[in-house]
């Protein structure tokens, strides 16, 4: 880990600079050579700074080193949406490291894991560089207003990484400061929450404002909506036993308070739900387009923000949950992944808006597809999907028609949703029922689907469908049918004591390539994998994880 960390500190002073779509912030030419002595002395240079801490989330790479299995790029989606009830690898997949966690195949070894733990620690340091720098400045007073802002969203960021490690590895290095103990210990998970992410989520609702500065940068909003999730996951872990099994102490959740949890996670939701000025937008379909940004940002607390300059590192298209087809032709992706059958029969497909556009066929066949023109801009459209078919593809996002197109036809200009207002409808629905208020809770499954009726049917239609006398069911059905292939279905699964049971409800049935590796995820599934294992690379570097391997591995 020593090399590592190294490594990781001094590429913060070599900045790699994204960039997004109306995102000033994102906008700057990348950093080539700069000396740290000279830098952090100016406004700009933190608003730079600060542009690097956001570029990890979906960041392509490091210096030298390709990280983008590791992070939002491509890698993470599958590594947070595969091998869980919705998704599972078809017949021609399972190659590369990214395609192992569709059938719980991962190592110590795995290069995405390895390629996360590099990526998202890089981003901790930013964070950690620039809020040490911070208290070495003297500006103006309106300076010091906007540099209190970047510190806040530096330390929400922060917060972010961390809760990704938190809830894929457990316990991990806590570091703080800008000079990194290279042997530092795992923290156990109270410390990391209680210390870290609780704390820094807190500050950043308290001092960030309404809105940020710029497009696309986190606010009040964005670090309340997370610390809801944050409450919920704890309380959700501790009332179903998470990991106790294993008897390994540094992934406890026995320290949680899940009532004080799920009330604390009611009333930050609450305020979201009540003062963010987020709402569902009226389209679904235009949350997930190239195009549609207006729309992402009515509803969108959070993004993995694309790009809009042509050198700069994007997404490949072949590998996100979209339809499948030629990328040069269609825009297609490579579709690796299928939705299970389980996953396709959760929707009224003749009720439900978002079953044709979350489900379809590939590009391509007779008779074509007409395009659809959406903004002036045409999308080519997949083949519909009537059901059970063994064509069927996880198909989230659109890319807009390549004839159309104004970067690279195998770049994705999507920015990817992180944290929507649906969600946080959903974590407020939860805290209610927790809290004692399950017809209160009910009543926004209601509101969420108003938006998705089809045209002909009703509410009352599709609420009747979808009814569960447990809630839980139910909340976990909406959730899957709400926010496929958008990064939650692992953790929520997990976080229900729901994941074994789920996958061995999985069958083999036709058609085959749907469930095509069912069998073979079932097999590998065992309860340890709650938890990934740390890199190998870092038990090489740092003496001190050694002996703290997460069980099983």
């Amino acid at each position: 880990m020593k090399k590592a960390l190294k490594f990781i500190s001094l590429s913060v002073i070599v900045l790699l600079l994204g960039s997004c779509e109306k995102s000033a912030f994102l906008n700057k030419a990348p950093l080539s050579f700069i000396s740290p002595t000279n830098f952090y002395k100016q406004l700009s240079d933190f608003e730079m700074a600060l542009t690097g801490c956001y570029q990890m989330i979906n960041a392509r790479e490091l210096p030298g080193d390709d990280v983008s299995e590791g992070t939002y790029n491509s890698g993470l989606q599958y590594m947070l949406s595969a091998g869980t009830d919705e998704l599972s690898l078809n017949s021609a997949g399972g190659g590369p490291d990214v395609e192992k966690f569709a059938v719980a195949q991962y190592t110590s070894t795995n290069t995405a894991i390895g390629d996360f733990w590099k990526a998202y620690y890089a981003g901790i340091m930013r964070c950690n560089v620039l809020i040490q720098k911070s208290t070495e400045v003297n500006f103006d007073e309106q300076s010091k207003k906007r540099l209190d802002e970047i510190i806040a969203e530096a330390r929400f960021l922060r917060a972010f990484y961390y809760y990704h490690f938190a809830t894929l590895f457990g316990g991990v290095p806590l570091i703080t400061t800008a000079s990194p103990d290279p042997l530092a210990p795992r923290v156990n998970l109270k410390t990391l929450y209680s210390e870290l992410i609780i704390p820094d989520l807190i500050f950043g609702y308290q001092a960030l404002p309404h809105r940020a500065t710029v497009s696309g940068g986190a606010n009040k909003w964005t670090a309340a909506g997370y610390l809801g999730v944050v409450y919920n996951y704890l309380a959700s872990c501790k009332r179903s036993n998470v990991g106790s099994d294993l008897n390994f102490e540094l992934n406890s959740f026995s320290w949680v308070d899940e009532g004080q949890m799920s009330n604390s996670a009611k009333n930050i939701l609450k305020e979201v739900v009540d003062n963010s000025g987020y709402k569902l937008t009226a389209n679904y379909d235009y949350l997930f387009r190239e195009t549609t940004k207006a729309a992402q940002y009515e509803e969108c607390l959070f993004l993995a923000e694309a790009s809009n300059q042509l050198t700069a590192t994007y997404p490949s298209i072949v590998k996100l949950f979209a339809p499948g087809g030629d990328v040069n032709t269609f825009g297609g992706t490579w579709w690796t992944h299928r939705p299970t059958n389980e996953f396709v029969l959760k929707y009224g497909k003749d009720l439900d808006k978002r079953f044709s556009h979350n489900i379809t066929l590939p590009y391509g066949g007779t008779p074509a597809i007409p395009d659809i023109i959406i903004n002036g801009i045409p999308y080519c459209e997949p083949r519909p999907s009537t059901g059970l078919h063994w064509q069927n593809n996880a198909a989230k996002f659109r890319h807009v028609k390549p004839s159309a197109k104004t970067i690279p036809l195998w770049a994705s200009g999507i920015s990817i949703p992180l944290l929507r207002y649906a969600d946080i409808m959903l974590q407020y629905s939860e805290a209610l029922y927790f809290t004692g208020s399950e017809p209160a809770a009910r009543l926004i499954f209601s509101d969420l689907r108003t938006r998705v009726v089809k045209t002909g049917k009703t509410l009352a239609n599709l609420n009747t469908y979808y009814y569960k006398a447990d809630f839980i069911t139910e909340l976990l059905d909406e959730r899957s049918r709400e926010l496929c292939f958008e990064s939650k279905r692992r953790i929520d699964l997990i976080r229900f004591g729901k994941m074994t049971a789920y996958l061995n409800s999985l069958s083999h049935a036709a058609p085959l390539h749907s469930n095509y590796r069912v069998q073979e995820l079932k097999a590998n599934w065992k309860e340890n994998k709650i938890w990934f294992p740390l890199p190998q690379r870092e038990l090489d570097l740092n003496v001190n994880l050694r002996e703290h391997q997460n069980p099983g591995y």
